[in-house]
């Protein structure tokens, strides 16, 4: 198990960072150590790759800005509106999915700007992917949210069972179920003795018949 300490030591960023991540992608707590709140393997697994994710995208964002900077066909004007795009970009996600999706367009663009395409096409495909990648985050975030609620749900469902497992009492339960199976059996047994007891006068009316023909 581990700790929002724990966690932030591991990757050499802050709590408040470790707190941040686990919001952005969804991470909760699996269980409690007193008031520390406790993270399993997979939870450092998907918070080591979205941190991992966010590095690289900001990597990709610099190399493009690099390539941009190289580009003597650009004209100052271009050169700005390319900054300014991937700048954007690398503000534009916060989550895994949303950082995977900008990192793949910054290294497009930095292939765009290192070979001879038109650099207003890596200018238009910044402006599609900025607005693209807060939709992708959005999405997550209503999906995380609807996660969420989903989970206090069945908390709150299981919280009642448990309630009504603790006050259910099983020992009057129990005292009526006795009592309706004995209602059942004496039924049957009363049922049997009333076949039984016609069958005996079936006999003795018979019998009787019997000793009117012998006389």
């Amino acid at each position: 198990m581990h700790s929002f300490d724990d966690l932030a030591a591991k990757f050499g960023v802050s709590v408040k960072t470790i707190r941040r991540r686990m919001n952005e992608n969804g991470i909760k707590p699996v269980d409690k150590d007193g008031k520390t709140l406790l993270f399993d393997d997979h939870a450092l697994a998907v918070l080591q790759d979205a941190i991992q994710t966010k590095r690289s995208k900001h990597e990709a964002v610099v190399n493009a800005g690099i390539a941009n900077i190289n580009k003597s066909t650009n004209t100052p004007a271009e050169s700005v509106q390319v900054q300014e795009g991937l700048e954007q970009l690398d503000k534009s996600t916060h989550t895994l999915a949303g950082d995977e999706y900008a990192k793949v367009i910054a290294n497009q663009v930095a292939d765009m700007l290192m070979s001879d395409a038109s650099v207003n096409k890596a200018i238009s495909l910044l402006t599609v992917a900025v607005n693209r990648g807060r939709i992708i985050d959005q999405q997550h975030d209503e999906l995380v949210a609807e996660i969420q609620r989903l989970d206090d749900k069945v908390d709150g469902l299981y919280d009642r069972l448990l309630h009504n497992m603790r006050n259910f009492n099983y020992r009057k339960m129990a005292k009526i179920n006795a009592e309706e199976f004995m209602k059942v059996v004496n039924k049957q047994q009363n049922k049997s003795n009333g076949q039984a007891s016609k069958q005996t006068k079936k006999k003795e009316k018979g019998g009787g018949q019997d000793k009117g023909q012998g006389a």
